[in-house]
């Protein structure tokens, strides 16, 4: 009668994937999602959309931290990102005419329709990071230590005698 083990915690779902492109230049970055329709809309008319474009599509804007949606059409989601690519703030269904800034440690901001992924939390990372190409897939994933290996304690010096 020895004791059962205990069965493997099952993994937490993977978060969807999404398709992402980079604002380069300053009109890009200016304009970021004004004047693009509503993509919403788009997914309700083609039901497999996401299943076959892999995914919802979110704008990175590097080194940003404040952004506006002065002539959207539609709320946005505003993930602002640290340098390494983790989630430190977001703005959820932030609706047009609105402006929001980023808090402290941010860099980056990914806009992303309003309710486009769900789930996301502080401290989160986006992977691959960093982002490279004008366009790139890549998820949002739980680490380990949501401050980095770099912010972790010194280790206690060792003793020499």
């Amino acid at each position: 009668m020895g004791r059962q083990p205990t069965p493997p915690r099952p993994l937490p779902p993977l978060l969807p994937l999404l398709r992402i492109r980079q604002a380069q230049g300053f009109w890009a970055r200016f304009i970021g999602l004004m004047g693009r329709p509503d993509p919403r809309a788009a997914a309700a008319r083609d039901a497999g959309n996401a299943a076959r474009t892999g995914g919802a599509s979110a704008l990175l804007i590097a080194h940003c931290t404040s952004v506006h949606t002065c002539f959207m059409r539609y709320a946005l989601d505003i993930i602002y990102l640290d340098a390494q690519g983790r989630i430190t703030r977001q703005a959820l269904a932030l609706a047009p005419w609105r402006c929001s800034r980023a808090g402290p440690g941010a860099a980056h901001v990914l806009e992303l329709p309003a309710g486009a992924i769900t789930g996301l939390q502080p401290g989160m990372q986006l992977h691959p990071w960093p982002i490279d190409a004008a366009t790139a897939n890549a998820r949002f994933v739980r680490v380990a230590d949501p401050r980095g290996a770099a912010s972790a304690p010194p280790a206690a010096p060792i003793a020499t005698t």
